[in-house]
């Protein structure tokens, strides 16, 4: 096997990989959207709850109003950064199907036959190489962009479940006279 031939394998497992990375992104994304929007119902919930519950003279009600309102916005804002990492994006493939076809829908003979006839191997292996390095490129940018989208949720995500803590702190600390 040539160098060329390696070279060109590895380009196909890197093309490879870019679209099983660009499916376990999405997923992340999909989970932390999942998470989050439980999470965020429950603290609606929870703060309604809690709000119903006390009384308005209570002293802290306004702190735990403000936390509450936080936590559900920053949920939410995960819950957005979320969608944004696995909407569709244009990614680059190879040999892309609508280059086959003419505007009206039939097949475009001159692309199947640039493809089809023999050609030098050489030429060939070097226009599959530019291919690869291409779109390679291009769908690990996209991806790479995923990923930026995903953490930037789930510090949204982590900003909002870090005021559960506090709130139960300030409940524990000012706790309210039930009589």
């Amino acid at each position: 096997m040539s160098s060329k031939d390696l070279f060109l394998e590895s380009l196909k497992s890197q093309y490879d990989k870019e679209f099983e990375r660009k499916t376990t992104l999405e997923g992340k994304g999909s989970n932390l959207l999942t998470i989050a929007g439980v999470v965020s119902t429950l603290i609606f919930g929870f703060g309604i709850f809690l709000i119903d519950s006390l009384d308005t003279s209570y002293e802290p009600l306004p702190i735990l109003i403000l936390l509450l309102i936080l936590s559900i916005v920053t949920n939410i804002i995960s819950i957005l950064f979320s969608v944004l990492s696995f909407r569709v994006q244009g990614y680059r493939y190879l040999m892309p199907s609508d280059s086959f076809y003419n505007e009206d829908g039939a097949f475009n003979e001159e692309a199947i036959e640039e493809y089809s006839e023999e050609q030098d191997v050489g030429i060939l292996k070097d226009t599959l190489i530019e291919a690869h390095l291409r779109c390679n490129k291009h769908n690990e940018l996209a991806n790479d962009n995923k990923v930026i989208l995903i953490q930037i949720a789930q510090w949204f995500f982590f900003a909002g479940i870090s005021t559960i803590p506090f709130i139960v702190g300030i409940l524990l600390l000012n706790f309210p006279d039930t009589g």
